[in-house]
C-alpha cells in the first residue's frame, strides 16, 4: 500500500491510500459472490453462476461498490497505524478512485491547545459591597413571608400581590401587532402566540409578583397591570434596557405580554421589631434580636454576594484564556457537545411530561434546525473544556490518594455512624473515588485561575514535583478510531 496523508485546514486529516491491483480484484471475486447469492440468473442456481455471466447480468459497477465497501474498514485499519494521525473519532470513506485504485478516508483529529502566555493574564478583582439597602430588601422578603394575606375584589394597586399567567416573546423585526380586546385571548391562543412569534421571553403560570419597583421584571411591568381586575387579560408591550447580563436575548428589545390576572391580594407587613426577629429564627437554638438578625442577613449577602462575584470573575477568566489560546479541533467534537446538550434537554422535558419531539413539533424545529441553534454554545463549550484541561497539564495539577482519602472521610463524615460503612463502600469503587478525584481537580483549576487573573503570588510559584501516589487526572477522551 502507498499511503499519503494531508492536514486539512478543518483539524481533519485526508488519508489517501493506493491498492494493488491484485488486492481489489481478489475484493471483487468476494463481492461477486456475495451478490450472486442474492440474485436470480437464468440457468444457474444462486451462488453458483460464473463471475463474467454475473458480470453481464448486475454489470461491473455494482461489483466495484461490493468490493470498496468490502475492503473499506481493512484498508483503513491496516493504513491508520502507519500514518502520525492522532484520531478523535473514526474515519470516514469519502471517495474511491479506480485508476490506480485509492481509497481516500477523512480523518477527525485529537484537538489541540496552545495556552500562549496564559500566567500573564490579569483581570481586575473588585466584588461588590453589601449595603443598607440590600439588607433592607432581605428582610422585606421575611417581612412578606409573615404578611398577613387577605383577598382583593379591587382593582390592582400598588403594594398588592397579583398572581398571574404569563405568556410572552422578543419582538422580531417587522412583526405586526396583534389586536385583540380585552380578554378575547384564551391561554392556548396566547402559547401559540409565543411560539409563532418569536423567542419566548417570560412564561410562567400562577406566578406571584408584589407590584412594588423592586419586583419589577421589567420596567413599565406595574404600571401595565395596575388598575387591571380579577379574571382580566392585558396585552402590551415594554422595551427592555440594555443589559444583557440581566436580560439576555432581550436585552435592548422589545417584548409582547398576555398577561391573566388570577388573584389580586393585600399584603399587611408586620412591623420590623425585636419580636419579629424572635419569630423568625423560633426554631433555632438562640433566637435573635432584630440587630443580630440584621447583622448575620449582612453576613450571608456578603458570603453570597462574595461567591457569586467569584463565580462570574472565573467565567471571566477562562473566556480571556479562551480568547488567547490557540485551540484547534474538528466539527466532530462540537457535533458530540451539541448531542450532549440536547440529551440534556430531553431529559429536562420528559421531567416535565414532553419529548424533543414535542418540543420540535411546538417550536418547528428541523434536527438542523436544533443543531445550528445549540452549536454556538457547544462551540465555547467545548473551548472552555480543552483550555481548562490543558491547564491542568501545563500546571501539573496533582490529587493525592491521601487527598481523595481525606475528602471521602470529609463526606462520610456528614452522616451517622451507623450508616458510614455501608457508604465507604460505595466510595470504594473505581468510578467513584474517580470522580471525587475529579472533583477535587476541577477545584483546584478553578483556584489556580482565580490566583493567575488576580496576579497573586501563590499562583506564580514553582509547582511541586509530582509524589508516588499522585495523579493528574483530565477529562476522559475515548479514541474512537476502530472503523471507517
Amino acid at each position: 500500500m502507498n499511503i499519503q496523508t494531508e492536514r486539512l485546514e478543518d483539524h481533519t486529516a485526508r488519508i489517501t491510500v493506493e491498492l494493488d491491483g491484485e488486492r481489489l480484484d481478489q475484493a471483487k471475486k468476494q463481492a461477486g459472490q456475495e451478490i450472486s447469492k442474492k440474485v436470480n440468473i437464468p440457468g444457474f442456481r444462486k451462488g453458483k453462476a460464473p463471475y463474467r455471466m454475473l458480470v453481464n447480468y448486475v454489470g461491473e459497477a455494482a461489483i466495484l461498490e461490493e468490493a470498496v465497501e468490502l475492503l473499506s474498514n481493512d484498508i483503513y485499519k491496516e493504513a491508520l497505524p502507519q500514518t502520525d494521525i492522532d484520531p478523535y473519532g473514526p474515519g470516514s470513506l469519502v471517495d474511491f478512485k479506480p485508476e490506480p485504485p485509492s481509497f481516500i478516508y477523512v480523518v477527525p483529529l485529537q484537538p489541540s491547545v496552545d495556552l500562549k502566555d496564559y500566567s500573564e493574564l490579569r483581570l481586575e478583582y473588585a466584588p461588590p459591597t453589601v449595603d443598607d439597602h440590600d439588607v433592607n430588601m432581605s428582610l422585606r422578603n421575611l417581612q412578606e413571608e409573615q404578611a398577613v394575606v387577605e383577598p382583593s375584589f379591587q382593582p390592582a394597586v400598588m403594594s398588592n400581590r397579583v398572581t398571574l399567567d404569563i405568556h410572552s416573546h422578543i419582538i422580531g423585526e417587522g412583526e405586526h401587532k396583534h389586536e385583540h380586546a380585552e380578554g378575547e385571548e384564551g391561554e392556548e391562543e396566547a402559547d401559540s402566540h409565543d411560539h409563532e412569534q418569536g423567542e419566548p421571553f417570560m412564561h410562567e403560570h400562577d406566578a406571584m409578583f408584589i407590584l412594588d419597583a423592586d419586583g419589577e421584571p421589567v420596567p413599565g411591568f406595574n404600571d401595565a397591570l395596575i388598575g387591571a381586575v380579577d379574571g382580566e387579560t392585558r396585552m402590551f408591550e415594554l422595551a427592555v434596557p440594555e443589559d444583557e447580563d440581566k436580560y439576555g436575548d432581550a436585552s435592548g428589545k422589545k417584548v409582547h405580554f398576555t398577561i391573566t390576572v388570577k388573584k389580586i391580594e393585600v399584603l399587611t407587613l408586620p412591623e420590623l421589631t425585636d419580636d419579629f426577629a424572635a419569630r423568625v429564627t423560633k426554631d433555632e437554638e438562640k433566637q435573635l434580636s432584630l440587630l443580630e438578625l440584621r447583622i448575620r442577613m449582612r453576613e450571608n449577602l456578603e458570603k453570597s454576594s462574595s461567591d457569586q462575584y467569584r463565580e462570574d470573575f472565573l467565567r471571566r477568566a477562562i473566556d480571556a484564556l479562551v480568547e488567547k489560546a490557540e485551540i484547534g479541533f474538528p466539527e466532530a467534537v462540537v457535533a458530540d457537545q451539541v448531542e450532549d446538550f440536547l440529551r440534556d434537554l430531553d431529559q429536562r422535558l420528559r421531567r416535565q411530561g414532553m419529548t424533543l419531539k414535542d418540543y420540535m413539533s411546538i417550536y418547528k424545529k428541523s434536527t438542523d434546525d436544533l443543531y445550528n441553534d445549540y452549536r454556538p454554545n457547544a462551540v465555547q463549550t467545548v473551548k472552555r473544556s480543552l483550555v481548562l484541561r490543558q491547564l491542568v497539564s501545563s500546571e501539573a495539577l496533582l490529587v493525592s490518594d491521601e487527598s481523595v482519602n481525606a475528602e471521602i472521610d470529609r463526606v462520610l463524615g456528614r452522616f451517622e455512624l451507623d450508616k458510614q460503612e455501608d457508604i465507604r463502600k460505595m466510595f470504594d469503587a473505581p468510578q467513584m473515588r474517580d470522580s471525587v478525584r475529579n472533583d477535587l481537580l476541577r477545584d483546584q483549576v478553578i483556584d489556580r485561575i482565580v490566583a493567575i487573573a488576580k496576579g497573586e503570588k501563590s499562583a506564580l510559584a514553582s509547582l511541586p514535583t509530582p509524589e508516588a501516589g499522585s495523579t493528574t487526572t483530565t477529562e476522559p477522551t475515548e479514541d474512537k478510531e476502530e472503523s471507517a
